[in-house]
């Protein structure tokens, strides 16, 4: 009897960590999704402003993310100026 009642509270955990963790995800790739769209609307934008420096589109993100992925602070760094520029914007 006492262990169906350990069981009955180890599951209910359980069941509230699955459902924290699915809602963050969700928010998570939501936000990837707002991202990957100003991201997009950027490109275009410069495409037809600058069509010579369209390749810079590819080339910044893709420079960024590879000193991001080597580098902590400055990935740190970016995503606090991210965050800043969301809460001023």
């Amino acid at each position: 009897m006492g262990d169906e009642d350990k069981g009955g509270k180890v599951d209910s955990w359980f069941e509230k960590i699955q459902n924290y963790v699915t809602g963050v995800i969700g928010a998570f790739v939501a936000f990837l999704f707002l991202i990957f769209a100003g991201g997009a609307a950027f490109a275009l934008f410069i495409a037809e402003s600058w069509p010579e420096k369209a390749f810079l589109v590819v080339l910044i993100p893709a420079a960024s993310g590879i000193l991001a992925y080597y580098n902590r602070t400055y990935a740190i760094l970016v995503f606090i100026a991210l965050i800043a520029m969301v809460i001023i914007w």
